[in-house]
């Protein structure tokens, strides 16, 4: 048979949306003579839409497009992800309708029966996740709860579908997404179809992409393989392409489709690159394709055009205030290559303590990326400020903290106020970093539409910058990125907020940036554990040893009173965080609805304090 596998840009809440791709691609796929295409996990609303699946309207408007693309099944057989319900599920654990995520099956105009007979053309999701950005269990029942509901086994809706494709008949395991991540849970769809005998699973997903993620999958794939020797049998996998998001967290979807054969190893490949494809392939051939390069760049520049286009309905122009740092000139850069050069407004916000070094950056990378370039003093807003202030009976002087952040907020309310009369929305420039230790003003630079690099650390910034001078010419100036000498990051012009004489930014970088990527990417991780790394001495056997040493961490009283500050700020930055704008994620652990926080004050446990009083006494 010939198999289409439809890499889906899904359009989350726009169900008109994907069903006209979906039509297009199912009339694509007959014209190049395909048997079945294949589209990924809840193609036709999104998988990331909160509780619009609590509406009945809007999950009636989902049930009728199943009836829709059923009857587009003449002459091909297709599966699809959508919600479902059913009558004998009643009610979800939130007392609310009963919502299944299910994958659906049809084929001539009818539902794609089972070997036994039970819930034709329909597969109920088995593995709910419940981790980082997902709530599947507080959303959906899971087939083991439906097939309780149905008085039955747990097992017994995992159960091949039997279909006429070609002249042949096919047993078929249908899963979804995380039915192949079974290690996790007391089910295991992809070992019960391969003792049922079936001919190949297909797997259809709605799987975020993070930094390493293609790894994860072939592991877990070959996982199976190890686990299953010889019953294993070929997998199909469909993930959807392009972006979505939660309210807090921009997620990508790389695509990335595969088909493994029964041995774990990749025949079929779709792209990588985020973006929407048809691909049709006879059964046992192999297509493979080289990974892509630079795929962190393709996945931020996919981030922000889908959010332009999906959230904003490319209507705006993004607004940036462009100080001729490191990070805004890398905010500038991403915004112009993905939306272009006329939708971009780089503002420079001067003080008496920005220096003509970076405002000519700034100016500099205006005129190469061809942007609109507005430039100016913010001193008449300062003085107006304390005068005003005064006024109110209140002291007010123009040094200290209150006045860093009061210029760091009327730049925000500059940037506001520009963007009322551009028609424009701001883009945030903070790093992953600065969000971390709160090294940033809430309603000043905490502000924007979207947090592009929000979830990259410092150092992660420096790599990316050389890839953008490496394929795009010197676009950012090279003062600006560090680079490692004798276990320090060096500049040519130091990292500096630039609201006071002489400053430069308090972050370790290499350091601090490593502890923030340890933290959130693993937050069973408690700061008691790193620090007892240091007092056993294993923590010269991390990455960042040789930057500790350089630091001066070798000794117990500087690492014990760095870390007590980096613990501190960390703990106060929280209501900053939980007002932060939507964080374009890819790492595995993003502030926001991955790395969840409530807003505690700061603590120090007893075995935390007692360990860092005995290093600060060594």
């Amino acid at each position: 048979m010939n198999i289409a596998l439809a890499q889906l840009n899904v359009h989350a809440g726009d169900i008109a949306a994907n069903l006209n791709a979906m039509r297009q691609l199912i009339d694509d796929a007959k014209a190049q003579h395909a048997d079945l295409i294949i589209f990924p996990e809840m193609a036709v609303g999104g998988y990331l839409i909160g509780d619009r699946f609590l509406h009945a309207g809007f999950v009636d408007e989902l049930l009728q497009a199943n009836e829709t693309l059923r009857s587009w099944s003449d002459g091909i057989a297709i599966i699809w992800g959508n919600i479902a319900t059913h009558p004998t599920s009643q009610r979800n654990r939130d007392g609310r309708f009963g919502r299944l995520n299910a994958a659906y099956f049809a084929n001539n105009g009818k539902w794609v029966k089972r070997e036994n007979g039970l819930l034709d053309g329909l597969y109920v999701k088995h593995a709910l996740p419940d981790y980082r950005f997902f709530d599947d269990s507080r959303l959906f029942k899971s087939g083991v709860e439906l097939a309780h509901d149905l008085g039955l086994c747990d097992d017994v809706l995992i159960n091949p579908f039997v279909v006429e494709l070609n002249g042949k008949a096919w047993r078929i395991g249908l899963e979804v997404c995380e039915d192949l991540w079974s290690g996790d849970y007391t089910i295991n769809p992809t070992a019960i179809y391969a003792a049922q005998g079936v001919d190949l699973i297909i797997n259809i997903s709605a799987s975020p992409w993070t930094l390493g993620k293609e790894q994860s999958r072939l592991k877990q794939v070959q996982a199976h393989t190890k686990a299953l020797g010889d019953t294993m049998v070929p997998l199909i996998y469909v993930n959807a392409a392009g972006m979505q998001n939660n309210g807090k967290n921009v997620l990508l979807f790389d695509g990335d489709s595969t088909i493994f054969d029964r041995t774990g190893s990749i025949i079929v490949e779709a792209n990588d690159t985020f973006t929407q494809e048809l691909k049709v392939i006879a059964w046992g051939e192999s297509v493979l394709a080289q990974p892509t390069e630079h795929k962190l760049l393709h996945g931020l520049l996919t981030g922000i055009r889908e959010f332009d286009a999906q959230v904003l309905g490319k209507r705006f122009k993004w607004i940036i205030g462009l100080s001729g740092g490191l990070d805004s000139s890398l905010s500038a850069v991403l915004l112009t290559k993905a939306l272009g050069a006329d939708r971009i407004i780089g503002v420079n916000m001067a003080s008496r303590f920005n220096s003509d070094q970076t405002k000519s950056v700034a100016k500099t990378l205006a005129a190469k990326l061809g942007i609109t370039y507005l430039a100016g003093s913010i001193e008449p807003l300062t003085t107006a400020t304390l005068s005003t202030v005064e006024a109110f009976g209140v002291s007010a002087v123009d040094d200290g903290l209150p006045y860093e952040n009061i210029q760091a907020r009327l730049r925000g309310h500059l940037l506001s106020s520009i963007a009322s009369y551009q028609n424009g929305v701001i883009a945030n420039n903070g790093n992953k970093v600065e969000c971390a230790l709160g090294y940033a003003t809430l309603y000043g630079d905490t502000i924007g539409a979207l947090s592009i690099l929000g979830d990259l650390t410092k150092v992660q910034l420096f790599e990316l910058a050389e890839t953008i001078n490496t394929l795009y010419g010197k676009l950012v100036d090279s003062s600006l990125i560090g680079h490692l000498k004798d276990g320090k990051y060096v500049f040519g012009l130091a990292p500096s907020a630039e609201l006071k004489a002489n400053q430069i930014d308090p972050m370790k970088w290499g350091y601090h940036d490593y502890l923030v990527r340890y933290f959130t990417e693993y937050p069973s991780r408690h700061p008691v554990e790193w620090v007892k790394k240091y007092v056993d001495g294993s923590w010269k056997d991390t990455p960042v040893a040789s930057i500790m040493k350089a630091y001066g961490m070798d000794d117990p009283k500087v690492f014990a009173s760095d870390f007590r500050w980096f613990s501190r700020n960390w703990q106060l930055g929280v209501f900053k965080r939980i007002q932060f704008p939507p964080i374009l994620t890819v790492s595995r652990g993003a502030f926001g609805f991955d790395y969840r926080e409530s807003q505690l004050p700061p603590i120090e446990s007893p075995e935390l304090k007692a360990l860092l009083d005995q290093l600060s006494q060594s």
